[in-house]
């Protein structure tokens, strides 16, 4: 597939300053870049400027070769879908959907049969005849999407489209998304705080940082396995941090931490972190290995994982994450075995 969307060197604002600066990225047909970051980091003020509600400071954004950077937004070929779906109450669901090529002047025969060809493809087509207004939140946020993709962009913006919704909805939009992302000849660019959420849509992810600039877009499960930097890690919020330094032992670059040594090949000595996700790590109760013993202080258990606190004999602590289900328990002493880490500068 070709580039449809690029971006070069593009600067938005927040407010009254410049918040994002230089941003470049390109999305071919049928791709989807998710955009991760906190709140506040600049995810939304970028969308509504690809899609032209606030002006760019610098910089230009160009579809299908076109530059659109200052057209008005019904003219770049670039639909944009709020985190809460916007649709008339008082029409019909297919009247909903059908709007976008209505108001191009179709035959409104031909506008509301292919308004239906969409609501049978993300699965609403049952509710075509009732009125939006009475649709449950998952119908909703499917109907918008049709809508949008009624309207044929080039590029289709999505702001946080299911954080608002519960978790049994929040997989069914998924769906939704992952089924229009494939069908759909767009460019797509999702923007979320949710890593599960761009694990089950994207195709690529980036991530913005604390200043304001995107990583290297990488697939998913690449960005997983190794995350550039500790900032992109940590905002990845799947990791366990273990504060340490690198020792050279002989030729060999180890991570010490109060739990033993960790392998940390091409690592430079000195002060530095390593992330581990819960399935990389074991924590076995007893003294029979050859590690340091350490104090379980505290346990929380979430849906897949257990977090425990750990401290050594000096009364030094870390956080570990484990696998849901491990029989560990406030007060025994444990030994932890860590099987894979990617190891960080430290501060």
């Amino acid at each position: 597939m070709s580039v449809i969307l690029e971006v070069r060197g593009l600067g938005v604002m927040f407010g009254d300053r410049t918040g994002l600066e230089s941003i470049s990225l390109t999305v071919q047909g049928g791709d989807c870049l998710a955009v991760l970051g906190a709140s506040g980091s600049g995810k939304s003020s970028l969308l509504r400027t690809l899609a032209g509600l606030q002006a760019a400071v610098s910089g230009c954004v160009t579809v299908n070769g076109r530059d659109v950077t200052t057209l008005e937004p019904e003219q770049r070929g670039i639909v944009y879908l709020h985190q809460e779906p916007v649709l008339f109450p008082q029409l019909s669901v297919l009247e909903n959907v059908a709007f976008p090529l209505v108001i191009r002047r179709m035959a409104k025969g031909e506008a509301q049969r292919r308004a239906l060809e969409m609501l049978a493809r993300l699965q609403v087509d049952e509710v075509a005849t009732h009125r939006a207004g009475a649709l449950s939140g998952g119908q909703r946020h499917r109907v918008a999407l049709a809508r949008a993709l009624c309207a044929d962009p080039a590029v289709l913006l999505l702001d946080e489209p299911l954080s608002s919704l519960d978790p049994g909805v929040r997989v069914d939009v998924r769906e939704a998304l992952l089924s229009a992302r494939a069908a759909s000849g767009a460019a797509t660019i999702l923007v979320t705080h949710d890593l599960d959420d761009a694990m089950a849509v994207a195709t690529h992810v980036t991530t913005i940082g604390a200043g304001g600039a995107l990583s290297a877009p990488a697939a998913p499960s690449a960005l997983l396995h190794a995350p550039p930097t500790l900032e992109v890690a940590e905002l990845l919020g799947v990791y366990a941090t273990l504060h340490g330094a690198v020792e050279m032992h002989g030729t060999s670059a180890m991570f010490r931490w109060i739990g033993g040594v960790i392998p940390a090949a091409d690592a430079s000595p000195g002060a530095a972190v390593a992330c581990v996700r819960s399935h990389e790590l074991e924590v076995h109760v007893g003294d029979q290995l050859q590690a340091p013993v350490l104090t379980v202080s505290a346990r929380r258990d979430a849906a897949h994982e257990v977090l425990l606190d750990v401290s050594d004999v000096s009364g030094a602590m870390a956080m570990v994450r484990t696998v849901s289900g491990t029989p560990v328990q406030v007060g025994e002493r444990v030994q932890v075995v860590v099987h894979h880490a990617r190891i960080f500068p430290g501060h």
